[in-house]
C-alpha cells in the first residue's frame, strides 16, 4: 500500500510526534511519504524506510512576518500536494491537524482514500474551528478520532465514517525516581494550563521546599508565565527547560508527571510518563474517564483547581507507597498503547 502523510511539521508537538511514529511503523511494510508544510530544526526520529516529501518553505513557527509567511506556504502547499498526488497516486492520504485536513480535501487531484484525523477536543479551541473541521470530515472516506468522547461531538454522518483509534506510545527509557524533581510536558500555551500547575507549585512549594518543578516546552505563554514565576519569588524552584530532544532522558529521575490541561485530545505525554513509569496527577479534562476508567493509575483532580492539584502532588511526595503503586499501575495500563498492540489498528482502518 502507497500512504502520504501529512503533518504540519517534524517537530514539537503531540501530533507531530504521534505521525512520525505511526509513519516509521507502516514503513515497515508499506510505502510511506510523509509531507510537512513547516522546516523543522528539530526534527523527531523517522525511519530510514519513510521518503521526506517537504513541502515547507518556511519555519513556521517563527513569528516575524508570519500572516505572510503563512499566506506563501498555503498557496505553495497547495500546489505542491496537488502536483505530488497526482504523481505518487498514494492508495490512501493521511492528515494529521484542521488546516492539513481542510488541504487534504481540496487539493484538486484527489486520488486513493481520503483519511483525516481529529487530534483534540475540537469544541474546546472554538466554534470556528469545530465548524472548520466539520466541513473538511464532510469529504473523507474515514475520519480517525482519538476517543468515542469527540466523535460523539459530530453530526451521524461523520460518526458513521468515524473509528475510535487510540495512539501508539512508546518511550526510550524507565524511569528511576532519584530526585524531588516534578516535571511536566506541553506546549506553552492556554490549552496545557501551565499556569494552574505553577500556582499549584507555590502552595506545595510551602511545605516542599525541597521539590523543583521543570517545565518541558516552547510557545507563545512563556514570557507571561516566567513573569508569574517571578511574581510568585519560585525563580530557584521553577524552571523552563524549552524543547528537549529526547525528553523521556531528560525527565526519568523525576519524582512525579503532572498534566493541568484544561482540555485535551489523547494525551500523549502523559501516557508517555506512565509508560516510563512516573507516578502522575492529570486533571478531570473531559474524556479521561473515558480513557482511563477505574484504572487507577494517576490522581485526578478538578481542572483548575490549584489546592487539589497542590494537595495530590503533596500526596506523592509524601507517601512511598503511593508512589510505587501508582508507578505500577501507570506501566501496566500503558502497555495496551504500545506501538506494536496500536499499529495494526492503524493498518486496519486505512
Amino acid at each position: 500500500m502507497k500512504i502520504l502523510i501529512l503533518i504540519s511539521s517534524l517537530e514539537g508537538g503531540g501530533s507531530e510526534r504521534i505521525a512520525t511514529r505511526v509513519a516509521s511503523a507502516l514503513a515497515e511494510r508499506h510505502e510511506v511519504h510523509i509531507m510537512p508544510f513547516s522546516v523543522s530544526k528539530y526534527p523527531y526520529p523517522l525511519s530510514r524506510n519513510v521518503r521526506i516529501d517537504n513541502a515547507g518553505l518556511f519555519d513556521l513557527r517563527e513569528r516575524k512576518r508570519f500572516l505572510l509567511r503563512l499566506i506563501i506556504s498555503v498557496f505553495y502547499g497547495y500546489f505542491y500536494l496537488s502536483i505530488f498526488r497526482l504523481r505518487f497516486r498514494p492508495d490512501v492520504t493521511l492528515s494529521f491537524l484542521n488546516k492539513l485536513n481542510l488541504l487534504n480535501a481540496f487539493a484538486f487531484f484527489r486520488g486513493g482514500r481520503i483519511v483525516m484525523s481529529e487530534r483534540n477536543n475540537p469544541l474546546m479551541k472554538g466554534r470556528g474551528h469545530f465548524r472548520l473541521a466539520c466541513l473538511a470530515y464532510r469529504f473523507a472516506d474515514k475520519v480517525f478520532f482519538q476517543s468515542e468522547t469527540v466523535r460523539s461531538m459530530f453530526s451521524d454522518s461523520i460518526r458513521r465514517k468515524g473509528v475510535v483509534v487510540p495512539n501508539p506510545v512508546e518511550v526510550d527509557c524507565k524511569a528511576n525516581g532519584h530526585s524531588h524533581k516534578i516535571v511536566t510536558v506541553g506546549r506553552l500555551k492556554r490549552q496545557k494550563n501551565q499556569e494552574s500547575l505553577i500556582k499549584a507549585f507555590a502552595a506545595f512549594n510551602n511545605e516542599h521546599p525541597g521539590h523543583t518543578l521543570h517545565i518541558f516546552g516552547k510557545g507563545e505563554l512563556e514570557n507571561e508565565l516566567r513573569q508569574l514565576v517571578s511574581e510568585l519569588s519560585l525563580e530557584r524552584s521553577v524552571f523552563f527547560e524549552g524543547f528537549v530532544t529526547n525528553v523521556h532522558e531528560a525527565i526519568r529521575d523525576a519524582e512525579m508527571f503532572v498534566l493541568s490541561s484544561n482540555y485535551e485530545g489523547m494525551p500523549n505525554a502523559l501516557l508517555e510518563a506512565m509508560m516510563m513509569g512516573l507516578p502522575c496527577v492529570t486533571t478531570s479534562y473531559e474524556g479521561v474517564e473515558e480513557l482511563l476508567g477505574d484504572s487507577g493509575c494517576c490522581l485526578i483532580v478538578p481542572v483548575g483547581d490549584n489546592l487539589a492539584l497542590a494537595g495530590a502532588m503533596a500526596r506523592i511526595a509524601e507517601e512511598p507507597q503511593l508512589r510505587s503503586l501508582l508507578s505500577q499501575k501507570a506501566t501496566a495500563f500503558s502497555e495496551r498503547f504500545t506501538v506494536d498492540r496500536v499499529i495494526p489498528l492503524w493498518e486496519k482502518e486505512l
